[in-house]
């Protein structure tokens, strides 16, 4: 499947500016940047899964890749795409989905941390074709994914409607 269109970012700055020199520093290399998504949208999921979508206003932050690694592997570049869903799924465990007939409903409600580990190796697969990063991308998560999962648990973020 082929994406019709990407959806349109904001970046939000890292807040460095003001600071001494070290704390700059500091957040240059700590900080990860947020993105904003500016308008719905939408995705058809692999596998005969549903088209979902990604309201207008969610902020994530790519793929979690360590910095070092940045280099050849960016958490904006092959892994946007599939990043941008799994955070979505991690943040709320369901994502909005679109039936034929237009209604919106709650796809993977309840579903886990595994669930969306697996959506993102799968939608990797579909939309970059690099099955190794993929998958590496997949077992990292599986390994190291639960300090996200558990910190969007607590977190408890407010419901955004598409």
């Amino acid at each position: 499947m082929k994406i019709q269109h990407m959806p349109i970012l904001r970046p939000w700055p890292i807040d460095t500016k003001g600071c001494g020199a070290p704390k700059r520093v500091w957040r240059w290399v700590t900080t990860v940047r947020q993105w904003e998504v500016m308008e719905n949208w939408e995705y058809s999921l692999p596998n005969g899964g549903p088209r979902i979508i990604i309201p207008k206003g969610f902020l994530f932050d790519g793929a979690s890749i360590p910095r070092p690694l940045w280099g050849v592997l960016s958490p904006i570049g092959l892994l946007l795409i599939p990043g941008l869903i799994h955070d979505f799924g991690y943040r709320y465990d369901y994502l909005w989905a679109k039936e034929a007939d237009g209604t919106i409903y709650k796809y993977g409600k309840g579903r886990g941390q595994h669930f969306w580990d697996t959506i993102f190796k799968d939608v990797g697969k579909e939309v970059n074709g690099m099955a190794v990063i993929d998958t590496l991308g997949w077992a990292t998560l599986s390994v190291a994914g639960w300090w996200a999962w558990r910190g969007n648990r607590k977190r408890n973020a407010p419901e955004l409607l598409p």
